[in-house]
């Protein structure tokens, strides 16, 4: 389900990163649409664990470990401020990735190998389904298809699927090579196609999609040679829906793929601006991408051609050691 929000030019931001002596917890900056300026960022919620940030509306949720216990924190804002918040902490480790969608929170546990369904209610949440995967099964993304809730196993190298209609009972899978290891995805609007991309093999696949089925139409390598350490982490489309972006960490690359044709062409190795690239997102209109470089670089800012999909020169930089993802507000 897409937000809906008035035009502007300043938008909030939010960071997720690892705990360190720089960084505690989630970090808030402000983002200028017109520019690709930021704001320096400033610590809005100190929390361990805190790597995924998910911004719905006005809830931000995202991991927390509290001594020996992890969950997710559920804060409602308003007017940038926070009105209320919430932690649940019924897991071992803290989930790598949160989607939300309507009063519904889903969270992804890669080591626990659990997916966790919330459901808010009057702003509090409520746990309504665990599903277990195995432990270390490496669930490492939800992605909403209908009534289907898919999880990418990176660890089982399949991605499982599951009805939401049914209470959530297994409806299928879509399996992968050993060595491959899916990591994340992404459906075109339609959702007549699915794109994933690899961890462990790097690699893209293409995949058609018709109700709970889903063909596989091609794949293709992510690198024109494989490299020692790179591994394959976010996925991005453009509003076009013409250009593909994967982040490479290792390679330090942002890779940038065609895929208006029946055959993809990666068009690009972009630098990242910084060392391990994690996640990565679109401005609106995809006239910007910003990244998260976890080691070196910080959150860097780079402008996008809308014609060709090529990415340019670096327009802004904020420092944040640690950082691991971003959420803008109606990204």
């Amino acid at each position: 389900m897409e937000e809906k929000c008035e035009s502007r030019k300043l938008v909030d931001g939010y960071i997720g990163t690892y705990y360190s002596e720089e960084s505690k917890g989630v970090y808030h900056f402000m983002f200028d649409e017109e520019s690709g300026n930021m704001t320096e960022p400033e610590l809005f919620y100190e929390a361990s664990g805190a790597k995924w940030v998910s911004l719905y509306e006005n809830r931000l949720t995202f991991p927390v470990v509290r001594g020996d216990k992890a969950g997710t924190c559920f804060l409602m804002l308003e007017e940038g401020k926070i009105e209320s918040s919430s932690e649940i902490l019924e897991e071992t480790h803290t989930p790598c990735y949160i989607q939300q969608d309507g009063d519904f929170v889903y969270t992804a546990n890669y080591h626990d190998g659990t997916v966790m369904i919330y459901r808010m209610v009057d702003g509090a949440p409520t746990i309504i389904k665990r599903i277990e995967n195995g432990v270390e099964a490496g669930c490492h993304q939800i992605l909403l298809h209908g009534t289907y809730l898919l999880v990418p196993c990176l660890v089982q190298h399949r991605i499982r699927i599951f009805d939401m209609a049914h209470d959530f009972q297994p409806a299928g899978e879509i399996t992968f090579s050993d060595g491959t290891g899916p990591r994340h995805g992404i459906f075109n609007k339609a959702h007549s196609k699915l794109y994933v991309v690899s961890e462990w093999s790097n690699e893209l696949f293409i995949y058609q999609v018709k109700g709970c089925s889903f063909k596989l139409l091609q794949s293709c390598s992510l690198l024109q040679e494989m490299r020692k350490k790179t591994a394959a982490a976010a996925v991005r489309l453009s509003e076009d829906e013409r250009f593909l972006y994967v982040s490479l960490r290792g390679a330090e690359l942002l890779a940038v793929i065609d895929v208006s044709n029946d055959v993809p062409s990666i068009i690009q190795y972009a630098p990242c601006g910084g060392e391990h690239p994690r996640d990565f997102v679109l401005s609106r209109g995809s006239r910007y991408v910003l990244t998260a470089n976890r080691m070196r670089g910080g959150i860097v800012c780079m402008e996008r051609d809308s014609a060709s999909g090529l990415l340019k020169e670096i327009k802004a930089r904020i420092n944040m050691p640690q950082g691991v993802s971003i959420a803008l507000a109606c990204e």
